[in-house]
């Protein structure tokens, strides 16, 4: 008896799982390669941003082992139809799940977001040292950093 409820059982539950795959097998939208986007991103984990007058200094993780930094300028926040914005902000409410997000068109710098707590109280946001002088203010892409 127990035997023969363990077999119809586990032939239940392999009819169901066919018929189940069977179903979802049409589901899928096709693709089609001239759908398919030019822009491509990668993201790092930020530990800490500086403000300046000019611009952010961001302190990232790089490859989860060593710490770099990257001067942003904030005329990037700034756009036109010309020029559109490079430099966007995400608000988050916690600290330790910041990062900051490159996004590239056609393998050529298109925009950084920052992703972080926007309230200038948090222990993620410092001042840079007044009268210290920034490298790359007039810089117009993000490729010294690199994934």
């Amino acid at each position: 008896m127990k035997k023969t409820l363990l077999m119809l059982l586990f032939l239940s539950l392999l009819a169901g799982s066919v018929f189940t795959q069977s179903k979802t097998n049409g589901l899928a939208p096709e693709k089609h390669e001239e759908n398919w986007s030019d822009m491509t991103y990668f993201t790092v984990p930020v530990l800490k941003v500086l403000e300046s007058r000019e611009a952010y200094v961001v302190f990232y993780l790089k490859n989860n082992d060593r710490t770099e930094t990257t001067v942003i300028p904030k005329t990037w926040a700034k756009g036109n139809v010309e020029n559109p914005r490079k430099l966007k902000f995400r608000n988050i409410k916690n600290p330790a799940a910041a990062y900051m997000t490159i996004v590239s068109k056609n393998d050529e710098f298109y925009r950084v977001i920052l992703t972080l707590p926007l309230r200038k109280n948090n222990d993620l946001w410092g001042v840079v040292e007044y009268g210290t002088k920034l490298p790359d203010l007039d810089k117009q892409n993000l490729d010294d950093v690199k994934q």
